[in-house]
């Protein structure tokens, strides 16, 4: 057994204690993604999507655009809540099987890096956006659309097409961002209304972070890395591109680190092209 793979046993048993002690303790209750889920079934009831009141510490609030919440509603509509919770578990795992490269030793060696066992804790959506990243790194750009559609923060990667002068893929991206934000203000106007004020309450010294530092700071810090991103090679810069997205994202608790994942599959196919 070469040192590398024996380091990968060695990390994948770390990770596969650590998602047991996840799955003993935690999945048999909803987490975060329970917001979503309530987000759907307020729509269909006709209700406000966001609690004005709500601090972004308050037990299944939603704060994610309007667009998220209509998706969902048709799949509220048809599986009971703890089905839903039960399928987004596996939905993670498969993301992390995936961006272990379809590696079920990798994937759970993933686990032994804290914010992916914690987010496996809280059951967010940092480590779909992880494959978003990936896919609109390497495949599509279009799918920056949908991680923005998201979380906001993957729509900074425009700002990497455009100064890389990916003119045609940054077109195809705002495109697709634009038709999506259409269709999602025609079904729910008042929900972007509600969703704009609740972001303008916030504003832009909102500290919605493991340390304390504004957010119009980290945007700053994100510009900046994405600055360099775009003056590297790809192989470089890639990566970086996903430090200044997980920089951007509104709200950066520990388990949104887990996005940094993302970073191992560019880094393997980079070494694969030989670039």
């Amino acid at each position: 057994m070469t040192r590398e793979r024996m380091a990968v046993v060695v990390l994948a048993t770390i990770g596969a204690s650590l998602l047991l002690v996840t799955a003993v303790n935690r999945w048999g209750a909803p987490s975060d993604e329970h917001a979503y889920w309530l987000a759907g079934q307020r729509l269909l009831a006709g209700e406000p999507l966001y609690d004005p009141t709500a601090t972004s510490i308050t037990p299944f609030a939603y704060w994610y655009p309007p667009i998220v919440a209509q998706v969902m509603a048709p799949v509220s509509a048809v599986l009971p809540e703890w089905l839903f919770s039960a399928l987004w578990t596996v939905l993670m795992l498969v993301c992390l099987w995936w961006i272990a490269g379809r590696d079920v030793l990798r994937a759970l060696a993933l686990c032994a890096f804290p914010p992916v066992a914690v987010e496996f804790w809280f059951r967010n959506v940092h480590l779909i956006l992880a494959v978003l990243l990936v896919l609109g790194i390497r495949r599509w750009s279009g799918w920056y659309a949908v991680g923005a559609a998201i979380k906001l923060a993957p729509g900074i990667a425009l700002g990497y097409l455009a100064l890389r002068g990916r003119w045609r893929e940054l077109a195809m991206a705002v495109g697709l961002g634009i038709g999506l934000l259409a269709i999602s203000l025609v079904l729910s106007p008042d929900a972007w209304r509600q969703f704009a004020e609740v972001m303008l309450a916030r504003g832009p010294s909102d500290e919605s972070a493991f340390f304390p530092v504004p957010y119009v700071a980290r945007v700053v810090a994100a510009v900046v890395v994405l600055l360099v991103a775009a003056r590297l090679e790809p192989r470089w810069g890639e990566p970086l591109l996903v430090v200044a997205v997980v920089l951007a994202l509104p709200t950066l608790w520990f388990t949104a680190l887990s996005t940094l994942v993302a970073v191992i599959p560019l880094l393997r196919l980079s070494r694969s092209e030989g670039v």
